[in-house]
């Protein structure tokens, strides 16, 4: 039995028109196809297992090619003659040393020029340094170079080195750092002759970092009127070779001397 829409009379399943109302019941009433289940179940599987199934083929995929690289990484290769064109990618990376002498077969010179001339510059102080290397090989096959030595003088005071330069010898740029930290007041900013002696063992006589705190002591009053706001205060680029900065540290400040200069006598 099935129900009139029209007046709610009880109407045969066969019947085309309502015998109460007269309505016609063919076009009105069609009776609803029951829905496949397994065709639904089948659906549900489908959509279950491709949650799991792409991430799992994903991870292998990239499993897969991590192995070749490595494994392409473990057989050393001859370091080829750089070339003219401009490079557009990275061919290498390596954040040691010795990672970039067991790549190459013929880098055993260029690795031993560097370690002489890193132990002729950290010889200049007698410091223990902690050693950061970037190696960068881009495809065109010049070489970039970041090497960082950081030392840490005294509780406040640390030194960082930091040489840059490219197989090209286009740049050879070394950037010498004192940080100063717990200054609680504006004299206690600057360097001591002591901690300025350790500066000029890797400058030499140069008077621009002298001339720049000279430059900089001179502005206490804007200072003290702005040090409970400021992020930063201080001099940068100071005759394009130089720059003093004070930072606040929560209840205190610390200050950076930076000094940059181009070299002639490359690492490699």
């Amino acid at each position: 039995m099935k129900k009139c829409p029209r007046c709610g009379y009880d109407v045969k399943d066969d019947e085309k028109f309502c015998p109460h109302c007269g309505l016609d019941l063919q076009d009105r009433y069609r009776a609803i196809k029951p829905k496949n289940k397994s065709m639904t179940y089948l659906l549900y599987v489908i959509i279950f297992f491709s949650f799991i199934t792409i991430p799992l083929l994903y991870s292998r995929f990239l499993n897969d090619v991590s192995e070749n690289f490595v494994q392409s990484s473990d057989k050393k290769v001859e370091l080829k003659k750089m070339t003219d064109e401009k490079p557009t990618g990275l061919f290498a990376s390596f954040d040691t040393l010795a990672d970039f002498k067991n790549q190459f077969t013929n880098v055993d010179g260029i690795v031993e020029s560097i370690t002489q001339k890193e132990n002729e510059l950290l010889a200049k102080g007698n410091y223990v340094y902690d050693k950061s290397y970037s190696i960068q090989v881009l495809d065109n096959y010049d070489i970039l170079y970041r090497f960082i030595y950081t030392a840490q003088i005294n509780e406040q005071l640390s030194l960082q080195i930091e040489r840059k330069y490219d197989r090209g010898h286009t740049y050879n740029t070394e950037i010498v750092t004192l940080k100063k930290t717990g200054a609680k007041t504006f004299e206690q900013l600057f360097l001591t002759n002591e901690e300025k002696a350790i500066m000029h063992q890797f400058i030499g006589d140069e008077d621009v970092t002298e001339k720049l705190i000279a430059d900089f002591s001179k502005r206490q009053d804007e200072f003290e009127k702005k040090k409970k706001t400021l992020g930063h205060y201080g001099i940068g680029n100071y005759n394009g070779q130089s720059s003093f900065v004070a930072y606040r540290q929560q209840d205190s400040y610390y200050s950076e001397l930076k000094y940059s200069h181009e070299l002639s006598d490359y690492m490699s």
